[in-house]
């Protein structure tokens, strides 16, 4: 019978990580029988109430596994950053917001048995904007520009800033902006924006960014940001 129950399992959930009450649904032995597979091998215990099957070919890379995986989480900030700006910084952390701090909690181990780096925040509801993209839930363009800047993030924000300008809609952005501050600072995200479109303006001597700059920046915070937007440049 339990042969039978592993097979279910595969068919639903065979490469994602999956609870044991959902496990339940197939046959009311399902604690009993997925402790038995696990002992033999088919299956592994990540976590606390939670299950997964190996996938049939592996994973090439966390991106993979985050496709086939179904749970809902959202992809945030600089990996949010990565989709938007081309991978122009590349990072070997993930970044995650989830709901279900059980979910949560089973991803992180499943990372550390994978050797991938997954950062996860647990929110009641997600305080980011975000939208499907392909199989993913990824922040949007505009707050995770926002994101990016209110945690220092500066060369992943300018590079996503400048390689989808057209696609930015900069209303949403100065909306998101003006309200959010610099961790541990008192600068506005929007500040640091403008001065960053106006470095722009200023390298690739042209309008690129039809911006005015008004407020004061601290000396280190304008060096920061000139040193990302001269990266962007160069390399763009």
């Amino acid at each position: 019978m339990y042969r039978s129950f592993h097979s279910q399992l595969i068919k639903r959930w065979q490469g994602r990580l999956f609870r044991v009450s959902d496990a339940y649904r197939i046959n009311k032995r399902a604690k009993e029988y997925l402790h038995r597979l696990s002992k033999e091998g088919y299956l592994k215990r990540i976590y606390w109430g939670w299950y997964f099957i190996p996938a049939e070919s592996g994973y090439k890379d966390p991106w993979d596994f985050l496709t086939k995986d179904k749970a809902f989480r959202v992809i945030i900030k600089q990996t949010a950053a990565s989709l938007w700006n081309y991978d122009f910084v590349h990072r070997d952390v993930y970044r995650l917001a989830v709901k279900d701090r059980s979910y949560g909690k089973a991803l992180e181990s499943f990372a550390r048995e994978m050797g991938w780096d997954f950062e996860i925040e647990y929110h009641e509801r997600i305080p980011y904007e975000y939208r499907k993209v392909d199989d993913l839930f990824v922040e949007t363009i505009e707050s995770s520009i926002v994101s990016c800047i209110s945690d220092w993030a500066f060369l992943d924000a300018f590079a996503t800033l400048y390689f989808r300008r057209d696609a930015i809609n900069f209303e949403k952005l100065k909306a998101m902006g003006r309200w959010k501050r610099i961790s541990r600072s008192n600068t506005r995200v929007w500040t640091a924006l403008k001065y960053g479109c106006k470095l722009f303006n200023e390298q690739l001597e042209k309008e690129v960014f039809r911006i005015k700059v008004k407020g004061e920046l601290s000396e280190d915070m304008k060096e920061l940001i000139q040193e990302a937007v001269e990266r962007v440049v160069e390399f763009a």
